[in-house]
């Protein structure tokens, strides 16, 4: 099936343990022949430098168009593109198409021969790379993905700022208990301190008292002899 904006091109799958391409598919009909594509594709799978990188864009690949690729432990997936193809937009493709193929193929693939997949594949690969054809409404999602994105995380940073702030809220009602607790404690010892003070007052004052009244009696029997009975 052709693609109307020759955008997307081509994609294929490839099984990492015996670099067997499982699943092809050419969504847009001029260009390159299917076998050049299939023979690049091959190639880039058989590539040991190719392969130990998750995700790359191989250079030189075709002369008018973009490879790039995705690999995990069992499979490599590959996507052709027009050379001027966003990159980011080529890789979000790559990734619906991984999560797509492990969703449905997942059991099969593990013992499918050389393109045995691609018919299987070309029911739900129509209508990604359709999709991803079209540059503009695919970057308008995206946009909006962005953006709503954004939201989450601005949503998620008030309420992890809320959260913190509960959190100084309740260390400060924490002091403040603590604060009203060693209020409560020096006012009953300043009580206890003035009570105790009182009493050593009253007591002076009495000792005072009663040191002065010998003093008088003293003064008075010295000077009045009468008061000594002479």
């Amino acid at each position: 099936m052709g693609g109307e904006k020759g955008n997307v091109r081509y994609t294929a799958i490839g099984r990492v343990s015996d670099r067997v391409l499982v699943a092809t598919y050419r969504h847009f009909s001029s260009g390159p022949t299917a076998e050049k594509y299939l023979a690049v594709s091959q190639k880039v799978l058989n590539s040991d430098k190719v392969l130990s990188q998750q995700s790359a864009n191989v250079p030189n690949a075709l002369e008018d168009s973009s490879c790039l690729m995705q690999a995990d432990t069992k499979y490599m997936y590959i996507v052709f593109v027009e050379k001027s193809y966003p990159e980011r937009t080529a890789f979000d493709l790559l990734r619906q198409v991984r999560r797509e193929f492990n969703d449905k193929h997942a059991e099969e693939a593990a013992a499918a021969t050389e393109n045995s997949l691609s018919k299987a594949v070309k029911k739900w690969m129509v209508a990604a790379c359709t999709k991803y054809d079209d540059v503009t409404a695919v970057n308008k999602v995206s946009a909006v993905q962005a953006q709503v994105d954004d939201v989450k995380m601005t949503m998620e940073d008030n309420v992890h700022n809320m959260l913190r702030q509960h959190e100084k809220l309740e260390d400060l009602e924490d002091k403040a208990d603590n604060m009203r607790q060693e209020a409560n404690k020096f006012r009953k010892g300043a009580t206890n301190l003035a009570r105790k003070m009182w009493w050593q007052n009253c007591r002076l004052w009495a000792v005072i008292i009663f040191v002065t009244i010998i003093i008088l009696m003293i003064i008075v029997f010295s000077v009045c002899p009468p008061c000594r009975g002479e």
